[in-house]
């Protein structure tokens, strides 16, 4: 179409066709395919729909296949090789719970968290362990560890008791954690831990006992003000066990008569 100023004018036609029946004559309305007009030379120009790429799943993959993690405390799981959005599910919501790959444990148990995603499913198994209690610091019961904290430092700001490998000290963990245990180990009696490296501003790290052990990395599991330090060397060994009120208190002088 041409307007009066003789210039074309771009046009979209949607035709329908009638297509006869093959039995009683009946006529049967179909869409014919989309077409634009060229805006030079006017040809219509047929308009296929958008071509998908189908998503390579074996490139999908999740995190962790299993993991430990201490009731009360998180865990994330990622899936990498997919921009699809992901349901997650937990088979036992009343063990640990899962949204967008946050995961946190509510009680001792075990249950499986699933992310299901371009038509396939992956699983992470979850253990939750019981949260830990004052019984865990092993010697010292409920009771008699806190009044142990306060008796011997906790208003002060610090109190501690430990062992370390090639010292003979009593046990100091419920979870029957021990000198010579793997990290590995610990973390299936306490879960998931942050491990850090030992530097010079830890008041520990030139005791006597932990440098004869090269200590290189160390994991806290905490207890509201009390906190149990696992020491661990370069093969990833506890070498040292630290119980202490505070700890975040500790100066080195208060420590010297063990360095």
């Amino acid at each position: 179409m041409y307007s009066r100023f003789g210039k074309m004018i771009l046009s979209v036609t949607l035709s329908t066709a009638l297509v006869l029946g093959a039995a009683g004559g009946v006529q049967y309305p179909v869409k014919a395919a989309e077409t634009v007009s060229d805006t030079t030379s006017g040809a219509a120009i047929n308009q296929a729909p958008p071509s998908t790429t189908p998503v390579d799943t074996s490139k999908i993959k999740i995190s962790k296949t299993k993991n430990v993690i201490m009731a009360g405390k998180k865990t994330t799981l990622t899936i990498t090789g997919t921009t699809s959005p992901i349901t997650w599910t937990s088979q036992y919501p009343t063990v640990a719970t899962v949204e967008n790959g946050v995961v946190k444990g509510v009680k001792k148990g075990k249950t499986i968290i699933t992310a299901s995603m371009d038509g396939i499913t992956l699983s992470c198994t979850i253990t939750v362990v019981a949260k830990m209690s004052k019984k865990d610091f092993g010697k010292f019961n409920s009771e008699n560890f806190v009044s142990f904290c306060k008796r011997k430092g906790y208003n002060r700001g610090w109190s501690w008791v430990g062992q370390w490998k090639g010292k003979s000290k009593k046990k100091s963990t419920y979870r029957k954690v021990k000198i010579g245990n793997s990290l590995s180990t610990v973390q299936k009696k306490y879960g998931e831990l942050k491990v850090k490296k030992c530097t010079s501003k830890d008041p520990f790290t030139k005791m006597k006992g932990l440098k004869k052990n090269k200590v290189k990395t160390y994991a806290d599991v905490t207890y509201g003000k009390y906190r149990i330090r696992f020491y661990f060397n370069s093969k990833k060994k506890v070498v040292a066990i630290i119980l202490a009120c505070n700890i975040g208190k500790i100066k080195k002088k208060a420590l010297k008569k063990y360095m």
